[in-house]
Protein backbone atom coordinates (compact mmCIF):
# COMPACT_ATOMS: atom_id res chain seq x y z
CA UNK A 1 0.00 0.00 0.00
CA UNK A 2 1.64 3.41 -1.17
CA UNK A 3 1.96 5.88 1.52
CA UNK A 4 0.95 9.31 0.73
CA UNK A 5 1.72 12.68 2.68
CA UNK A 6 -1.45 15.09 1.89
CA UNK A 7 -0.57 19.05 2.87
CA UNK A 8 -3.49 20.77 2.08
CA UNK A 9 -5.27 23.70 4.63
CA UNK A 10 -8.62 23.47 2.87
CA UNK A 11 -10.40 20.72 5.07
CA UNK A 12 -13.29 20.25 2.17
CA UNK A 13 -10.67 19.64 0.13
CA UNK A 14 -8.27 17.74 1.91
CA UNK A 15 -11.50 15.30 3.51
CA UNK A 16 -12.30 14.71 -0.28
CA UNK A 17 -9.40 13.66 -1.29
CA UNK A 18 -8.57 11.47 1.58
CA UNK A 19 -11.67 9.43 1.70
CA UNK A 20 -11.39 8.74 -2.66
CA UNK A 21 -7.42 7.69 -2.17
CA UNK A 22 -8.21 5.68 0.70
CA UNK A 23 -11.33 4.11 -1.09
CA UNK A 24 -8.36 3.17 -3.53
CA UNK A 25 -6.46 1.53 -1.41
CA UNK A 26 -3.89 4.51 -0.35
CA UNK A 27 -2.54 5.33 2.95
CA UNK A 28 -2.71 9.00 3.81
CA UNK A 29 -1.40 11.54 5.99
CA UNK A 30 -2.67 14.75 6.88
CA UNK A 31 -0.82 18.04 7.26
CA UNK A 32 -3.03 21.45 7.29
CA UNK A 33 -0.18 24.05 7.74
CA UNK A 34 3.41 24.64 5.75
CA UNK A 35 5.68 23.79 9.06
CA UNK A 36 3.99 20.21 9.84
CA UNK A 37 3.86 19.15 6.45
CA UNK A 38 7.84 19.99 6.22
CA UNK A 39 8.39 18.19 9.01
CA UNK A 40 6.16 15.34 8.38
CA UNK A 41 8.16 15.10 4.65
CA UNK A 42 11.09 14.99 6.55
CA UNK A 43 10.95 13.12 9.49
CA UNK A 44 8.67 10.12 7.79
CA UNK A 45 8.63 8.20 4.75
CA UNK A 46 6.35 8.58 2.21
CA UNK A 47 5.61 7.54 -1.84
CA UNK A 48 4.50 10.34 -2.80
CA UNK A 49 3.48 14.40 -1.23
CA UNK A 50 0.68 16.18 -2.48
CA UNK A 51 1.49 19.74 -1.88
CA UNK A 52 -1.00 22.73 -1.82
CA UNK A 53 0.83 26.28 -2.70
CA UNK A 54 -1.15 28.58 -0.48
CA UNK A 55 -0.52 27.50 3.11
CA UNK A 56 0.03 28.58 6.60
CA UNK A 57 3.08 29.09 7.94
CA UNK A 58 5.20 27.77 5.35
CA UNK A 59 4.05 27.78 1.16
CA UNK A 60 4.38 25.06 -1.01
CA UNK A 61 6.97 25.85 -3.04
CA UNK A 62 9.23 26.67 0.15
CA UNK A 63 8.73 23.09 0.89
CA UNK A 64 9.60 21.84 -1.88
CA UNK A 65 12.41 23.75 -2.26
CA UNK A 66 13.73 23.10 1.54
CA UNK A 67 12.88 19.18 0.16
CA UNK A 68 15.43 19.41 -2.88
CA UNK A 69 18.22 21.28 -0.99
CA UNK A 70 17.93 18.46 1.45
CA UNK A 71 18.31 15.95 -1.02
CA UNK A 72 14.62 14.39 -0.21
CA UNK A 73 13.42 12.38 -3.73
CA UNK A 74 9.89 11.91 -2.82
CA UNK A 75 7.98 12.40 -5.91
CA UNK A 76 6.14 15.92 -5.47
CA UNK A 77 2.56 17.05 -6.92
CA UNK A 78 1.09 20.23 -6.73
CA UNK A 79 -2.65 20.81 -5.93
CA UNK A 80 -3.21 24.37 -6.30
CA UNK A 81 -5.83 27.04 -7.86
CA UNK A 82 -2.19 29.16 -9.22
CA UNK A 83 -2.48 28.33 -13.08
CA UNK A 84 0.50 30.35 -14.69
CA UNK A 85 3.10 29.47 -16.04
CA UNK A 86 5.31 31.40 -14.00
CA UNK A 87 3.80 28.92 -11.20
CA UNK A 88 4.27 25.63 -12.88
CA UNK A 89 8.10 26.75 -13.85
CA UNK A 90 8.63 27.53 -10.49
CA UNK A 91 7.37 24.23 -9.24
CA UNK A 92 9.25 22.22 -11.67
CA UNK A 93 12.55 24.23 -10.56
CA UNK A 94 11.95 23.01 -7.24
CA UNK A 95 11.80 19.25 -8.29
CA UNK A 96 7.83 19.01 -9.00
CA UNK A 97 7.20 16.52 -10.96
CA UNK A 98 3.32 16.96 -11.44
CA UNK A 99 1.10 20.17 -11.21
CA UNK A 100 -3.00 19.89 -11.17
CA UNK A 101 -4.84 22.51 -11.28
CA UNK A 102 -7.86 23.21 -8.96
CA UNK A 103 -10.74 22.65 -9.45
CA UNK A 104 -10.15 18.82 -10.99
CA UNK A 105 -11.15 15.29 -11.32
CA UNK A 106 -10.21 12.92 -7.95
CA UNK A 107 -10.16 10.24 -11.19
CA UNK A 108 -7.59 12.12 -12.90
CA UNK A 109 -5.20 12.69 -9.09
CA UNK A 110 -5.80 9.01 -9.11
CA UNK A 111 -4.27 8.39 -12.01
CA UNK A 112 -1.64 10.76 -12.10
CA UNK A 113 -0.34 9.47 -8.60
CA UNK A 114 -0.54 5.73 -10.29
CA UNK A 115 1.76 6.90 -12.91
CA UNK A 116 4.30 8.58 -11.11
CA UNK A 117 4.70 5.55 -8.21
CA UNK A 118 4.91 2.81 -11.30
CA UNK A 119 7.95 4.88 -12.74
CA UNK A 120 9.27 4.89 -9.08
CA UNK A 121 8.53 1.90 -8.63
CA UNK A 122 10.49 0.80 -12.00
CA UNK A 123 13.31 2.94 -10.93
CA UNK A 124 13.63 1.88 -7.17
CA UNK A 125 16.00 -0.99 -7.56
CA UNK A 126 19.76 -0.38 -7.91
CA UNK A 127 22.75 -2.99 -8.38
CA UNK A 128 26.55 -2.37 -7.35
CA UNK A 129 28.13 -5.34 -7.87
CA UNK A 130 26.71 -8.09 -6.16
CA UNK A 131 24.81 -6.08 -3.87
CA UNK A 132 20.85 -5.22 -5.07
CA UNK A 133 19.06 -2.52 -3.11
CA UNK A 134 15.71 -2.10 -3.42
CA UNK A 135 15.09 1.58 -2.06
CA UNK A 136 11.26 1.53 -2.22
CA UNK A 137 10.81 -1.43 -0.01
CA UNK A 138 14.10 -0.77 1.85
CA UNK A 139 15.53 -4.26 1.01
CA UNK A 140 19.31 -5.21 0.58
CA UNK A 141 20.45 -8.72 -0.77
CA UNK A 142 24.31 -9.56 -0.93
CA UNK A 143 25.00 -12.33 -2.96
CA UNK A 144 20.92 -12.79 -3.27
CA UNK A 145 21.10 -13.36 0.67
CA UNK A 146 18.97 -10.34 2.88
CA UNK A 147 21.11 -7.99 4.65
CA UNK A 148 19.88 -6.15 7.52
CA UNK A 149 20.30 -2.90 7.84
CA UNK A 150 19.86 -0.34 10.56
CA UNK A 151 17.78 3.35 9.78
CA UNK A 152 20.56 5.33 10.20
CA UNK A 153 22.75 2.89 7.68
CA UNK A 154 20.05 3.10 5.30
CA UNK A 155 20.11 6.77 5.72
CA UNK A 156 23.91 7.15 5.11
CA UNK A 157 23.28 4.68 2.02
CA UNK A 158 20.47 6.52 0.18
CA UNK A 159 22.13 9.73 0.37
CA UNK A 160 25.00 8.52 -0.78
CA UNK A 161 23.05 6.56 -3.97
CA UNK A 162 21.64 10.19 -4.36
CA UNK A 163 24.55 11.46 -4.94
CA UNK A 164 26.11 8.65 -6.73
CA UNK A 165 29.48 9.53 -8.20
CA UNK A 166 30.23 12.94 -6.65
CA UNK A 167 31.75 13.14 -3.23
CA UNK A 168 29.36 14.05 -0.12
CA UNK A 169 30.83 15.50 2.51
CA UNK A 170 30.62 14.08 6.26
CA UNK A 171 28.66 17.13 7.27
CA UNK A 172 25.78 16.60 4.39
CA UNK A 173 25.77 13.00 5.50
CA UNK A 174 25.53 13.87 9.13
CA UNK A 175 22.40 16.42 8.86
CA UNK A 176 20.93 13.46 6.59
CA UNK A 177 21.08 10.57 9.26
CA UNK A 178 21.20 12.37 12.14
CA UNK A 179 19.44 15.43 11.70
CA UNK A 180 21.02 19.62 11.69
CA UNK A 181 21.72 21.27 15.07
CA UNK A 182 24.11 20.21 18.14
CA UNK A 183 23.56 16.70 16.76
CA UNK A 184 26.15 17.40 14.06
CA UNK A 185 29.11 18.10 16.52
CA UNK A 186 27.72 14.88 18.29
CA UNK A 187 27.22 12.65 16.01
CA UNK A 188 30.56 13.29 13.91
CA UNK A 189 32.21 10.69 15.87
CA UNK A 190 29.64 7.72 14.98
CA UNK A 191 29.75 8.52 11.22
CA UNK A 192 33.30 6.78 11.18
CA UNK A 193 31.36 3.65 12.74
CA UNK A 194 28.72 3.40 10.90
CA UNK A 195 30.64 3.53 8.02
CA UNK A 196 32.62 0.93 8.86
CA UNK A 197 29.68 -1.38 10.10
CA UNK A 198 27.78 -0.76 6.12
CA UNK A 199 31.26 -1.73 4.48
CA UNK A 200 31.46 -4.72 6.77
CA UNK A 201 27.70 -5.80 6.07
CA UNK A 202 28.42 -5.03 2.35
CA UNK A 203 31.23 -4.87 0.57
CA UNK A 204 34.93 -2.75 1.89
CA UNK A 205 34.63 -1.51 -2.29
CA UNK A 206 30.88 -0.36 -1.66
CA UNK A 207 31.87 3.44 -0.46
CA UNK A 208 34.49 5.16 -0.76
CA UNK A 209 36.61 7.56 1.43
CA UNK A 210 37.22 11.22 0.04
CA UNK A 211 40.38 12.25 2.42
CA UNK A 212 39.33 15.71 4.17
CA UNK A 213 36.05 15.83 2.47
CA UNK A 214 33.76 12.95 3.00
CA UNK A 215 32.57 9.31 1.39
CA UNK A 216 31.08 8.57 -2.69
CA UNK A 217 29.57 5.42 -3.76
CA UNK A 218 30.53 5.10 -7.44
Amino acid sequence: MAKILLIEDNREISDSIKQYLELEDFEIDRCFDGESGLDSALGKKYDLILLDVMLPEIDGFTIARKLKERGNEIPIIIITAKDSIDDKLIGFDYGVVDYIVKPFDLRELEARIKTILRKNDDNSVLVVNNIEIDMSKRIFTKDSKDVLITQKEYLIIELLLKNRGTPTSRTDIIEYAWGGGDSIFDSDGKLDVYISNIRHKLSKELIHTIKGFGYKID
